[in-house]
């Protein structure tokens, strides 16, 4: 998403200090989810300028490499769809409507090693349709992003207006829990019991800026309080997720967002050795400056993940507990992915 202030859409993080007048479907979500009230579009741990474009590029390569709104083509840095590739995993990246911001609001084409990828969708009759028939699919890629239009994302619309257009997408007339058929939530990342899916909604501006990550894996109505999550440490999350090297040393030196992981929501972790086979990662993102241009990013979490399915499935057994403790950061997993 775009262009807004963390208390201006999620007020304080609680579904009680939440604003339900202005983004009711968002605040009905907090009580399902987690959300970080301190996150840093800008820079946590070292500073992200050159927003809107400069935050996206940050999130999939480690790295502003300078840039600004209106940069052309070509950055020579590595990203983390050059490492997926690598590793054997499989990407998507739609951009709605044409894709009328460019490289701003979707850094892929933006990259001299994916700009003329077969992965890339940008044509005019990409929509959130065609994101659901991807996320339908008989094999859905481990990473599937979609980018909306300022129209839609909160950057040239108003809050309600953008919520109700992740309303529209995530769960159409239904509700999070009983989704309606043909929306997001009811496809079938979301529904097949064989697959794991988390949530992550992400807005890429302001300081601090909104976010709600919704999930079987995640805590429900929890509220984080750490103060040192950025585009960084998303990066580090997902990377280590695969046992991908990091692609920076501000990637390497931020934390992993690791405390919203547990809990007791339902089909929550267990204890079972496979319990992390199939588990998929699903990332909506609105671009420039916090505008309602949402990216989607779908990531398959395999059973060789042994030590993350460790480190979870501990921190769902000390919740159970009554422990509270965060789980243990930068743990590093196998580099070779097992196939699906």
């Amino acid at each position: 998403m775009e262009n807004q202030n963390y208390p201006d859409v999620l007020g304080d993080g609680t579904p009680a200090g939440c604003p339900t007048g202005t983004a009711p479907f968002l605040c009905s979500l907090l009580l399902l989810s987690s959300t970080i009230p301190s996150y840093h579009s800008y820079g946590a741990t070292s500073s992200i300028s050159g927003c809107s474009a400069a935050c996206y590029v940050a999130l999939i390569s480690g790295d502003t490499y300078g840039v600004g709104d209106g940069y052309s083509c070509c950055l020579s840095g590595s990203t983390l769809v050059d490492q997926m590739q690598s590793a054997g995993l499989t990407w998507q990246a739609y951009c709605e409507s044409g894709c009328p911001r460019g490289n701003d609001h979707f850094p892929f084409t933006g990259f001299a090693s994916d700009t003329n990828s077969p992965n890339i969708f940008t044509s005019s009759s990409v929509s959130t349709t065609t994101l659901t028939a991807a996320a339908n699919s008989a094999n859905p890629p481990n990473l599937l992003w979609y980018t909306p239009t300022d129209n839609h994302n909160m950057h040239d619309n108003s809050i309600s207006t953008g919520d109700s257009y992740l309303k529209s997408l995530l769960i159409g007339s239904g509700t999070p829990s009983n989704p309606a058929s043909g929306s997001l939530l009811a496809s079938s990342v979301f529904t097949t019991t064989s697959y794991r899916t988390m949530l992550y909604i992400w807005w890429d501006e302001y300081d601090p800026s909104p976010n709600i990550q919704y999930g079987s894996m995640i805590k429900q109505g929890y509220v984080s309080t750490s103060n040192n999550y950025d585009e960084y440490a998303s990066l580090h999350t997902i990377e280590a997720n695969w046992g991908l090297p990091y692609l920076t040393s501000g990637v390497s030196g931020a934390p992993s967002i690791s405390d919203v992981f547990g809990g007791s929501a339902p089909g929550a972790l267990s204890t079972t050795s496979d319990s992390l086979s199939t588990l998929t990662f699903l990332y909506i993102g609105l671009i420039a400056g916090g505008a309602v241009s949402i990216t989607i990013y779908l990531a398959k979490y395999h059973f060789h993940n042994r030590k993350l399915a460790a480190m979870l499935q501990m921190n769902n057994l000390q919740t159970h507990q009554g422990i509270h403790r965060s789980v243990g950061k930068k743990k590093k997993l196998r580099k070779n992915p097992e196939p699906t």
